[in-house]
């Protein structure tokens, strides 16, 4: 089954099939069979509830905690205040208290945490911050510049027009 559109609610959701769209929801569960082609927004609460993904998302994970499951991929980074992962995110996580990268993580991109418990045979492909400064910015994808000014070419041969 396929939704096209976002999807707001103010409960707990398990996705079992596809949604291209956002998806705001107090918790939530990606099931290994489930997509998302957009982000995930935690809504209100107490931040109690935990987004559990064990498919696959194509955008950006924002929840108060994160569980990625190893055969769990994100491909825009994840925000969180806790996050454990088991399978892979790409650009990068940002975690405000804790993160815990399993054995098996893979993490392309920087990472930002004020506590990090990396375990023997997780990886990450990026720059680690860790400390209270570590969550004051947003993790960069690998290879991302790291300056806010426009890039501009000078005249001569080659300039772009």
């Amino acid at each position: 089954m396929t939704i096209s559109g976002d999807c707001i609610v103010e409960g707990l959701i398990r996705i079992e099939g596809t949604i291209v769209g956002d998806v705001r929801a107090a918790g939530l569960e990606l099931a290994r069979s489930g997509s998302v082609k957009g982000d995930l927004t935690a809504t209100g609460g107490d931040g109690g509830e935990t987004f559990v993904i064990a498919g696959e998302v194509d955008g950006r994970v924002h929840a108060p905690k994160v569980e990625v499951g190893p055969n769990g991929t994100v491909l825009g980074g994840v925000d969180a205040d806790e996050a454990k992962v088991r399978g892979r995110v790409e650009k990068g996580i940002v975690a405000r208290k804790r993160l815990t990268l399993e054995e098996t993580a893979v993490v392309e991109g920087d990472v930002r945490a004020t506590v990090l418990a990396l375990k023997e045979g997780g990886q990450v492909n990026g720059t680690i911050v860790m400390g209270e400064r570590a969550a004051s910015t947003e993790a960069k994808p690998r290879g991302a510049s790291t300056t806010t000014d426009p890039v501009v070419a000078k005249g001569g041969e080659g300039a772009a027009a």
